[in-house]
């Protein structure tokens, strides 16, 4: 497959992603907000008619960018986004996540007529966490999903395009998970001893979570972080950018931390195969259909 964006490029985009402090937040209990409370009556704008269009009549959800507050812990803060970059990412929503979706699911559309979450909330900037980290994703029960940096979008930042896709690819992950039962046990086996305590996982490098055989410092916070991000980054990455990266061996000539490395990459190349098996066999989605779909979707 041939991309508009060169590998150099590409693998600009990961050093993106690791230098940015990422996490996500799983909530157990949640129940979808009211769309008009307290007996609004419907917006006629161009804006709300368009998110009712396209999201609310075909996947009964809707998309909040008003009032952001009540949409976020109150141990976090969190800026709106501007009016002028919902309907744009809108749009990007459409084309990077429903529509391979739809393509590579061999139910169709059907898929996310029934897992697409009923809330997705815009907020202009990261959450802010008490702890001095941000939060670039959550995902709710399967129920909503928070896109944040909303106000760093345009057409042309194809890394911030690639980054929100890849968070947002990653919560998705997880509501997969939450209803199609992803054996984690089976995956934590692959890497048991290589998870980090609590709260530490920022403290690795790259090289160092690629020692571990997770994809990203991030992943070796949990198992079901590793499933996640694993999935995401193999849905947003070029492949032979992918291959490269994170499963073929380094010529090493004794070096420790490159034959580490390498042992590292044996343990991704098994969850990678059984991701791909898991969403072909369980959730019956193609995750090479998937993935080219996204990347032309972006080029």
């Amino acid at each position: 497959m041939k991309t508009k964006i060169n590998i150099t490029q590409k693998l600009l985009f990961i050093v993106f992603s690791i230098l940015i402090i990422l996490a996500c937040d799983r909530e157990e209990t949640l129940q979808p907000t009211a769309i008009f409370e307290n007996g609004e009556p419907e917006s006629t704008t161009e804006i709300d008619q368009f998110l009712k269009k396209e999201f609310r009549d075909p996947y009964g959800s809707v998309i909040h960018y008003k009032f952001v507050d009540k949409f976020i812990d109150p141990t976090k803060s969190a800026t709106p986004p501007r009016i002028d970059v919902v309907q744009p990412i809108a749009e990007l929503i459409k084309q990077a996540w429903i529509e391979p979706y739809n393509k590579a699911s061999n139910q169709g559309g059907e898929f996310l007529g029934t897992y697409f979450p009923a809330e997705i909330v815009i907020l202009g900037s990261p959450l802010f966490n008490s702890n001095g980290t941000i939060t670039l994703g959550v995902a709710d029960s399967g129920v909503r999903v928070t896109l944040t940096q909303a106000n760093e979008y345009t057409p042309d930042n194809t890394a911030w395009i690639v980054q929100t896709f890849r968070t947002l690819h990653h919560e998705f992950a997880h509501i997969i998970d939450q209803n199609f039962k992803f054996d984690i046990e089976s995956f934590f086996r692959i890497s048991e001893d290589n998870y980090t305590s609590s709260g530490t996982w920022f403290t690795l490098s790259q090289n160092q979570a690629i020692e571990r055989g997770m994809v990203t410092p991030y992943a070796t916070s949990s198992p079901a972080e590793d499933f996640a991000e694993t999935m995401a980054f193999i849905i947003t990455t070029d492949p032979d950018v992918f291959e490269a990266t994170y499963i073929t061996p380094e010529t090493c000539d004794g070096n420790p931390a490159c034959i580490a490395r390498n042992e590292g990459r044996a343990r991704i190349k098994e969850k990678y195969d059984v991701i791909i098996k898991y969403m072909k066999e369980d959730v019956g989605i193609d995750m090479n259909i998937l993935r080219d779909e996204f990347l032309n979707s972006i080029n």
